[in-house]
């Protein structure tokens, strides 16, 4: 059955859920957040969407598999962990740009943001991943 009322509060939710899933990811590095408390956020408005939409609409929402999800994240964590290898330093070092005089060099994020972002799909993969199958497993589509 149709609540009109909820559908309506789950389409102003989800949008301010995933923006402070993604303030949270950004200021993660230097203060409290990072990606697996912003991936933990986003999972929940994604889940409260499908609660009163169904998951169906929340896959077509995302446009890829969780799994690709879930693959896309470790490949970007994967590849953030062995980059500083390639410049003789440790493994999981963090790295930032060198050049500081153009404008565009700030918007190159270190490795530290590049990893949160990869934990922030890894676990929005996993969640959504668990919740779709509990949700299929009830027929809740």
């Amino acid at each position: 059955m149709r609540n009109i009322i909820l559908e309506k509060i789950a389409n102003v939710v989800l949008p301010i859920m995933l923006l402070a899933s993604l303030w949270l990811l950004l200021r993660g590095h230097n203060y409290p957040g990072g990606g697996f408390i912003a991936g933990i956020i986003a999972s929940t408005g994604f889940i409260f969407y499908a609660i009163v939409f169904g998951s169906r609409r929340v896959k077509r929402f995302i446009r890829i598999t969780t799994i690709q999800l879930m693959g896309l994240g470790l490949l970007v964590v994967f590849f953030t962990a062995i980059l500083p290898f390639f410049f003789q330093k440790q493994l999981l070092t963090g790295l930032w740009p060198e050049f500081q005089t153009s404008l565009f060099s700030y918007l190159i994020p270190g490795t530290p943001v590049v990893f949160d972002i990869g934990v922030f799909l890894v676990v929005i993969g996993m969640i959504l991943t668990i919740i779709f199958s509990i949700m299929e497993e009830l027929k809740w589509n």
